[in-house]
């Protein structure tokens, strides 16, 4: 706000930093006279707080000087103004993190004005009166009432007083998602400090099974013994982390250190969620794999009778480079169909497997899982599908089919899923891809293609279709009441079928790219109603808090900060796009805007032949480029460059046979 000089009257004793070395020193100032809507306090205890120290030090690059630090209040009323009717002198009260905010907001007349877009700290920050606030490391403290609460008659005042900021910190975010009075969870707290022990103790207290995830082995003892903790795990032991796989509903992270969010999100099951509260002054790391991917537990391998004979294009080595390759492939079983390949999709997945970016190729691999072609065959099993029919494989090849996931149609996310290529089918056999002239699918794995799309241009609609699909259907973007504001970040394979998605089920669709070259065929070929260039610090000011979802397509590594400020408050993010590298995620647009950062991969059948029927209505297909397999290595180099718009078909079934 607009700073002003207020007469500032009554004469304060505080400790006060003046610099970046951060020594608090003592230091006398004035605060305002107790006006018609504040309290006087006189403050007995001021809990130390992490975000002190980023303050005193200006860590974070916001801090004005003098600074008097303290946000973790309690104290006694010794003065009331006319308008103040809940308080009284000598209440037990608490001041906490908020000094001010506009009070006209829809945050504001919702009660979150923690939200609003104008909130002041207790401490550096701009009061109504253009003054600059100072916190609760001194003598006293005149507070507007609507920031202030009643402290109970029955807590000590010294031991309340951290509730105020690590509390509640920790209280929002369990409340949010529904730990108070819901059934028992599993839930994990990383970190044991400030934070941490509360978490523990409310999660105890709502009657949860707690474990702390710490880096401390010798923390395991007071978490137990002393706060009550029903496990224990050292995040560094990947025996002890590997143990407990996908058995926590819900985690809360509360370090304030960077930090890698990868092996702590492998502990979450299918849909847990990882909450962070700490605010690590740089980026966390977050890899894009345990985010969007179940990571695959692998079937023992044996050596099954495999007589048809296939000729496709494989990759032998981790140059990447696709040669000729005669394999084998089994005969059609009963629950089987045999399909002539006419048509496959080149994804950048393919790029990685064959170049084995993510270190779990086996080679030699056949890529392809966007295939779609003619049924030449059917087991004995199978009434879902005929010869002739026009079908579709996409990313998955088989899973247990008796896990809770597959049960429900989303075998997806069974945790014994088998990809198209480099997985190992029931029969213990590596998968080989589309990138050949013929493949066996088990039928439960199989799609229809809508008769009025064409087979080329379809292809992509099995993984890169689904993949932006799913997420907007999680997200009830598929049949929503009201039109969204969501936004594609990249224009690529992924992102310019999310675009035809986004308009197609009529909401405003914002792109957003570093590439300027690309806002005409944005808006004019496919229809996007905005354009972002995400380099430009004026458009992404322009546009913040203004979108309710984003979708980010991207593959190559990337900063998240920029993107979430676009989103509205309790706005979400989904990460589709896999870069082999940790993508960056600063805490901070993630905390104070209560905005959620989500991972998806691929869809269910059931989704993905719901998908397809969509498009067919829709008339929905992807813009394609088709090569022939004589071009296969030449069109990987261009995919790798991004060089394409937007997606490569190898026609199989083409001029240049197998």
């Amino acid at each position: 706000m607009a700073q002003t000089t207020p007469n500032h009257t009554q004469t304060v004793s505080g400790w006060a930093a003046h610099d970046s070395s951060g020594v608090i020193t003592p230091y006398t100032f004035k605060r305002r006279e107790n006006g018609i809507n504040d309290v006087t306090i006189e403050i007995l205890y001021c809990g130390m707080c992490h975000t002190d120290i980023h303050h005193v030090k200006n860590e974070w690059g916001i801090t004005m000087y003098p600074v008097v630090p303290g946000h973790e209040i309690t104290g006694l009323i010794t003065k009331v103004g006319s308008n103040v009717t809940k308080f009284k002198i000598g209440d037990k009260v608490g001041v906490g993190c908020l000094a001010a905010s506009c009070l006209e907001c829809e945050f504001c007349k919702d009660s979150q004005e923690n939200y609003c877009d104008q909130i002041q700290f207790t401490y550096n920050g701009i009061f109504w009166d253009g003054s600059i606030t100072y916190g609760g490391y001194s003598k006293m403290l005149v507070a507007d009432q609507r920031y202030v609460v009643f402290v109970p008659e029955n807590l000590p005042m010294d031991a309340a007083a951290p509730l105020l900021c690590a509390g509640v910190t920790v209280y929002c975010p369990m409340k949010d998602h529904n730990l108070f009075e819901s059934p028992k969870k599993n839930i994990g707290v990383v970190g044991l400090g400030g934070l941490g022990h509360v978490a523990v103790k409310f999660g105890k207290a709502f009657g949860h099974h707690v474990t702390v995830i710490s880096t401390s082995p010798s923390k395991e003892k007071e978490a137990r013994e002393r706060l009550g903790a029903d496990d224990f795990v050292v995040s560094t032991d990947a025996g002890q982390m590997q143990s407990r796989k996908r058995t926590l509903d819900f985690i809360l992270d509360t370090v304030s250190a960077h930090h890698s969010l990868g092996p702590t999100l492998e502990l979450l099951k299918v849909n847990g969620t990882l909450v962070i509260v700490g605010a690590p002054d740089k980026p966390i790391a977050l890899p894009s794999f345990p985010l969007i991917f179940v990571t695959h537990s692998l079937m023992a391998q044996t050596t099954p009778n495999h007589t048809q004979t296939a000729s496709g294009w494989a990759a032998h080595d981790s140059a990447g480079t696709l040669t000729p390759y005669t394999f084998k492939r089994r005969e059609n079983g009963i629950n089987d169909v045999t399909i002539k390949i006419l048509y496959c999709g080149m994804c950048h997945t393919d790029i990685h497997f064959a170049k084995n970016d993510w270190g779990i190729t086996m080679y030699p691999v056949v890529p392809g899982h966007e295939i779609t072609g003619l049924i030449t065959k059917v087991g004995s099993n199978v009434t879902n599908f005929k010869t002739g029919d026009k079908v579709g494989v996409g990313c998955l090849a088989a899973s247990c089919l008796e896990c809770e996931f597959c049960k429900d149609s989303q075998e997806n996310y069974c945790d014994q899923i088998q990809l198209t290529y480099n997985g190992i089918f029931w029969d213990g056999s590596i998968t080989y891809g589309g990138y050949s002239n013929m493949i066996i699918a088990d039928h439960r794995f199989v799609v229809h293609m809508p008769e009025n799309l064409p087979m080329d241009a379809a292809a992509p609609l099995l993984c890169a279709g689904i993949t932006v699909f799913s997420p907007m259907k999680d997200n009830n973007l598929i049949h929503s009441p009201s039109r969204k504001k969501i936004g594609i970040v990249g224009l690529g394979g992924l992102g310019h079928v999310a675009v035809k998605f986004g308009k197609a089920f009529g909401h405003h669709v914002t792109v957003i790219s570093t590439s300027p070259s690309k806002e005409k065929e944005a808006r004019e070929r496919l229809g996007a109603d905005d354009f972002i260039i995400s380099t430009s610090i004026e458009q992404l000011q322009s546009r913040k808090r203004s979108l309710d979802f984003i979708l980010d397509t991207v593959s190559a590594h990337h900063s998240l900060g920029p993107i979430l400020e676009l989103l509205k408050v309790n706005g979400t993010l989904v990460i589709v796009g896999a870069p082999d590298k940790p993508v960056d995620l600063p805490a901070f647009p993630l905390i104070f805007g209560k905005r959620a950062v989500k991972g998806s991969m691929t869809g269910s059948i059931t989704e993905t032949q719901e998908m397809l029927d969509l498009c067919g209505k829709h008339n929905i297909t992807c813009d394609i480029e088709t090569v022939t397999l004589d071009k296969i290595n030449e069109a990987f180099d261009r995919l790798a460059k991004n060089d394409v718009k937007y997606r490569f078909v190898i026609d199989i079934a083409g001029k240049t046979r197998l």
